[in-house]
């Protein structure tokens, strides 16, 4: 059986008889993973931290043909998910992100541009970027690239290009938006703010250099917030399609 070995970030795992972890990892070259790490629940196991939620490590493992489940062979950690995981809201954050990923994701499906958002996502939570920014901007990219994300910048009506302070309204349904011509009093009105922090999530790469934590450098918060409300429902409808 051959071995096979990818950059890969920790989603979750669970236990598996007395020492053993069930361990869904994402890998760079192989997609979404499930794979048994025999002895990790052990107090001096070979693999430490680097089968711990959210660490980032190069992964060996292999697959018989008959099995689901890849087997892990061995692991070498890139980087620790430690100081992370001491920060309780970052944390809860991350787990939140990492979920996301495992239900967007189908397994054994390559996906380097999820795997180059989660990782970019994943060390502004530990450089500390602001909270809402960094869910929004993987939210938001997380959508675009599964297809979803509605274009809030073109009205649907007369396909017209809508300037960044035009009004629209998002109609009936939250998948088109209309310039006020063409909405006929359907849906509700966009805030400017929405508009100016997706614009931003879109057009802007999280950055954790000088000025990091000045809240001048990103969208207004009102603006994330209602992003972050939309996100949520257009979530809801892509699991329930």
């Amino acid at each position: 059986m051959p071995l096979h070995e990818s950059d890969s970030i920790i989603l979750k795992t669970y236990p598996l008889a007395e020492a053993d972890r069930i361990v869904v990892f994402f890998s760079r070259d192989y997609g979404k993973l499930r794979g048994v790490a025999n002895g990790v629940r052990r107090l001096k196991s070979r693999f430490g931290a680097s089968l711990e939620p959210m660490a980032q490590s190069r992964v060996t493992f292999f697959q018989k043909e008959t099995q689901e489940l890849v087997r892990i062979r061995s692991t070498e950690l890139i980087d620790s998910p430690m100081k992370l995981l001491k920060d309780y809201d970052r944390a809860v954050a991350a787990s939140q992100l990492a979920d996301l990923v495992d239900r967007f994701l189908p397994d054994h499906d390559k996906q380097d541009a999820v795997f180059r958002l989660f990782a970019l996502t994943r060390q502004s939570l530990i450089q500390g970027l602001p909270l809402e920014l960094v869910r929004c901007y993987f939210e938001v990219w997380m959508l675009r690239l599964a297809g979803v994300l509605p274009d809030l910048f073109v009205c649907s009506g007369c396909n017209r290009p809508l300037m960044g302070g035009e009004a629209r309204v998002l109609l009936p349904g939250l998948k088109q938006v209309a310039c006020r011509k063409c909405a006929l009093d359907r849906g509700t009105e966009v805030a400017s703010s929405t508009i100016g922090a997706l614009h931003w999530v879109l057009t802007n790469k999280l950055d954790a250099g000088e000025g990091a934590t000045d809240p001048g450098r990103f969208p207004s918060d009102e603006g994330l917030q209602h992003i972050l409300q939309l996100n949520k429902l257009w979530i809801d409808h892509f699991f329930e399609r």
